[in-house]
């Protein structure tokens, strides 16, 4: 069935999706991006990827900048400690890894991934050539994983989740196609007791599945440990003393929640302080924000850094401080969750701090978690977020208590890092 398979998705299906890959470059900015990044892609391999000396080569690939921060601990761990035997690979699907990838210690080489087709992956295996090849969560390419068996080179899943609407698990043609693709794997590493239960069903002789964990605890917590004083200016630590409320990663579609209630709140709690960080800050967005909060003289993140008083709203109009700015906050709102799902909650939980967000964070195994729990909270419209925001300003040992368990869940969780890298180096 496998050899089935693969002729089928080498010289059909792919195509398919590369036909999809180029129509969805016309409409997207983001997927015209990547589709251009790969011109010249064999020339860069070639000229910068030295040849395979004496080193063991171990290949990561991950989809997107999100799936990268999952692949760092991993990468970080193997080159603090077998720096003078491992040489790091590291590819990536999307273009929004291009940046952060050429920034991390160890990586030998990073580039786009090219596209899964039959020759393209024996041509890079024959360049790369690999001692082992890992996946980050989802981004399982069939050539790849069937060309690395066929080399006899181990694959491994990090991270590993397969959600119940997943084509790769609710539907028959989609378990039988992955099946022969999971079957090639050298270990399965996944994140739940959940995940390990579909897994098995879509590939149920497939042996060597576990539970190992989700590096992403990890990765949250080794940036918390790195507190960067010069991403903000100094007089943003005055905020840390305050009551602040910060709404991280917002939309439209929160805003419409969120907004009036903190307005409200303001009126009634003359103490409270908020930032709002919008997930894409556009000047309209930043304008929006300035009207509606008008009658507290709101200040811009950039206009603090050149000197500027902070009062009690600021408006944050740049991206990469979230993470810092969660320092200086009380509590947390986390955005997303009004339209295809919250963001990162783990950021302000590792701070110590309860979140709130929507209604739709079944996306995420740590939001459900933490709601489990009772440190963190959702709502469906203005009058539960007042609610919930009022007993969090109001009430400080629920709030203290709330962001403490908050915290413990995170750090309960941590270790993945250190699970895989046992697991990997021992079969590697």
């Amino acid at each position: 069935m496998k050899k089935f398979y693969r002729i089928l998705y080498s010289f059909v299906l792919v195509y398919f999706l590369y036909a999809g890959f180029v129509v969805g470059s016309v409409f997207s900015p983001k997927t015209m991006s990547a589709l251009l990044g790969r011109f010249g892609l064999w020339r860069r391999y070639r000229k910068n990827l030295k040849p395979k000396m004496d080193k063991k080569r171990l290949w990561f690939h991950v989809s997107s900048a999100g799936e990268l921060e999952q692949a760092k601990p991993l990468i970080r761990l193997f080159h603090d400690r077998n720096a003078e035997e491992v040489e790091i690979i590291l590819t990536y699907f999307s273009p929004s890894a291009k940046k952060p990838a050429s920034n991390i210690a160890g990586v030998l080489f990073n580039d786009y991934l090219p596209l899964d087709t039959y020759f393209n992956t024996k041509n890079i295996f024959d360049i790369i050539s690999p001692d082992a090849v890992v996946f980050v969560k989802f981004d399982i390419w069939p050539n790849i994983v069937w060309e690395a068996e066929e080399r006899n080179i181990p694959t491994f899943l990090i991270d590993g989740t397969l959600h119940r609407k997943s084509m790769r698990y609710s539907n028959i043609l989609g378990q039988s196609f992955y099946n022969s693709v999971y079957m090639a794997f050298r270990m399965i590493g996944v994140v739940s007791e959940s995940d390990l239960r579909r897994f098995m069903i879509t590939s149920p002789r497939r042996s060597n599945v576990k539970i190992l964990g989700d590096t992403r605890f990890d990765q949250v917590a080794f940036r918390a440990a790195q507190n960067d004083p010069h991403k903000l200016p100094m007089i943003m630590q005055e905020y840390k003393d305050r009551l602040t409320i910060i709404c991280g990663s917002t939309w439209d579609a929160d805003d419409k929640h969120i907004l009036k209630p903190l307005r409200d709140l303001m009126e009634d709690v003359h103490l409270l302080h908020i930032m709002l960080v919008p997930h894409e800050p556009t000047e309209k967005h930043i304008q929006k924000y300035r009207e509606y909060f008008s009658a507290y003289a709101p200040v811009r993140l950039s206009e603090i850094r050149r000197g500027v008083k902070g009062g009690r709203v600021v408006l944050v109009d740049e991206v990469g401080c979230l993470a810092e700015l969660y320092r200086l906050a009380s509590v947390a709102y986390v955005g997303g969750a009004f339209s295809t799902g919250v963001h990162n909650v783990m950021e302000p939980s590792i701070m110590g701090l309860p979140t709130i967000f929507g209604p739709f964070y079944y996306n995420s195994p740590e939001a459900e978690a933490l709601v489990r729990n009772n440190c963190a909270f959702t709502g469906s419209d203005s009058e539960d977020f007042y609610a919930t925001f009022k007993k969090l300003a109001c009430d400080t040992h629920f709030r203290i208590d709330s962001g403490k368990r908050s915290q413990e869940f995170i750090k309960s969780n941590l270790g993945a890092d250190e699970r895989y890298y046992k697991e990997i180096n021992r079969l590697i």
